[in-house]
């Protein structure tokens, strides 16, 4: 009797553990840049979204980049860069 308590707590315990690490979260994605259907985080400056947008052209065929900038301004680089491998294929 007292072992088939245990069991039934424990169960409901880790029952409970495992469904609350399926809700779902609470995060906010009204500040996310979303270019061409890709999310690449939020709160994301204007270098960082030329440089991706650059990028996806570039992806596309059309070689744009902004020399200077991807030299000189690291948002530009990383925005490049990253938009480069997200639409790469797309």
């Amino acid at each position: 009797m007292q072992y088939t308590k245990m069991l039934i707590n424990t169960t409901a315990i880790l029952t409970g553990f495992f469904l609350s690490a399926c809700s779902s979260s609470s995060v906010s994605h009204e500040n996310d840049y979303i270019y061409q259907g890709i999310n690449f985080g939020s709160d994301r400056d204007a270098h960082f979204k030329k440089g991706v947008q650059d990028a996806c052209k570039t992806a596309d065929g059309d070689y744009t980049k902004d020399h200077d900038l991807f030299n000189n301004n690291i948002s530009y680089r990383v925005g490049w860069e990253d938009g480069r491998l997200q639409c790469k294929g797309k």
